[in-house]
């Protein structure tokens, strides 16, 4: 009978029950190798699910038995998030990390990760290259050398809790689509993440993150206005603001903030919000609230709600309703003299 409600598990990657075929699996999916196994010759049952996303990678693995398995050297950076009990990881340097409720890894290079019984972990990986691209937008400037980053990462801090919400958003809305590649929310979220770990990770280029950002000039914040204007039912990512103005992420949030009174994300919400209200008015019958919002990009119902109210005065379904109550009601007039 098959486990549910694990993370990723409209994803499914593999399944194995004996050693043979999850060596094999480990081998030609992850490029991995067990370097410990329990000498008891117990029955296993090792499941793990993956989803492609357009930059990154998210795994979730639990193998259900003590083992040590090592990845061999790669470009990828990988941040390692608990989601039951406690692993660890050993870096090339015979350096341990504690994988725990308090703490995540990251990880890159050749490392070999031990698996207590009991231990689960969801993994997201993508190439440096990616990262460093992201922080010379982020910056306005070029990254003139590798970024490196130490092994732990305290899930506990103010940036670290805020972390653990945009990675455990961007988790469920992977496992609510079948194709991750191709949807709004999951497209925006991975490029929150993206921007929250280099923000939060204590990497040899935080320094460049911390300098006063330059202010845009008015003719940069309307061509953001009206990229996002044009765009609104689409990923609106920090790269294609940066490209259309020409300016670092960082004075974007900058200008906005002082003179809209607003983040870029906040104006491109607030535009959702208006063309959600615009399509429940004129709804088709068959239309619902789940509809509009996945359409304009709000993966969480409750929050879509909760915003939709604060903006509007009343819910999405209420709205709904009314329109629909107004629809069908009799046109009386014919019986006016």
């Amino acid at each position: 009978m098959p486990i549910l409600n694990r993370p990723l598990d409209a994803h499914p990657a593999f399944v194995a029950k004996d050693f043979d075929s999850l060596a094999g699996i480990l081998e030609t999916q992850l490029s991995a190798q067990f370097t410990h196994l329990p000498r008891d010759g117990r029955s296993i049952d090792a499941r793990a699910n993956a989803a492609r996303l357009p930059q990154s990678e998210l795994w979730y693995c639990a193998y259900g038995m003590p083992l040590t398995v090592q990845f061999p050297d790669s470009d990828y950076v990988r941040l390692q998030m608990p989601h039951k009990s406690v692993g660890a990881t050993w870096a090339s340097n015979d350096q341990m990390t504690a994988i725990s409720s308090s703490q995540a890894c990251i990880s890159t290079g050749k490392i070999e990760i031990d698996f207590a019984e009991d231990f689960e972990q969801i993994v997201w990986r993508l190439p440096k290259g990616k990262l460093e691209q992201k922080l010379a937008l982020m910056t306005g400037r070029p990254i003139g050398y590798a970024l490196e980053f130490p092994t732990t990462l305290d899930l506990a801090t103010p940036q670290g809790a805020t972390l653990s919400a945009i990675f455990n958003c961007l988790v469920q809305a992977v496992g609510a689509t079948p194709t991750p590649m191709s949807n709004l929310v999951v497209a925006e979220l991975e490029q929150a993440i993206i921007a929250s770990f280099l923000a939060t990770a204590d990497h040899n280029c935080r320094g460049l993150l911390e300098g006063d950002a330059a202010k845009l000039a008015p003719w940069q914040v309307r061509r953001a206005e009206n990229h996002i204007e044009a765009n609104w039912d689409k990923p609106i990512t920090i790269e294609d603001l940066a490209a259309v103005t020409g300016a670092s992420s960082r004075s974007l949030f900058r200008t906005f903030k002082e003179t809209r009174g607003c983040s870029p994300l906040d104006f491109v919400r607030r535009l959702r919000l208006t063309h959600a209200k615009r399509i429940l008015e004129r709804a088709a019958d068959n239309i619902t609230v789940t509809d509009v919002a996945f359409a304009c990009g709000f993966g969480d119902l409750g929050r879509f709600a909760k915003e939709f109210q604060r903006a509007f005065g009343e819910l999405p379904s209420a709205l709904l309703a009314r329109r629909r109550g107004e629809a069908d009601a009799p046109d009386l007039r014919q019986f006016r003299r």
